[in-house]
């Protein structure tokens, strides 16, 4: 059987391919021209707590005027920048 409606072949890219995986997997199929600079995104973290360990954390960020997860980013930095200068 044959159909009356042809589609026509697609056009042929000028577009060389992506030089490697990481690069095509980073162009989510978008042409360069339309993809955007995008700021990187945070890392989410999950830590587990007893309640009480909870309870103190949020006392202690009030405390200092901050949310718990400002506080908890504060001490790790902390930390670390104590590890460099060690």
């Amino acid at each position: 059987m044959t159909s009356k409606f042809k589609l026509p072949l697609p056009a042929a890219t000028t577009e060389p391919p992506p030089c490697s995986t990481e690069e095509f997997a980073g162009s989510a199929g978008l042409v360069r021209s339309q993809q955007q600079p995008r700021p990187l995104k945070p890392i989410r973290l999950n830590l587990d707590l007893t309640p009480d360990l909870h309870e103190r954390v949020k006392l202690r960020a009030a405390d200092l005027r901050f949310t718990g997860a400002q506080y908890v980013r504060a001490l790790i930095v902390k930390d670390l920048q104590d590890r460099i200068l060690d």
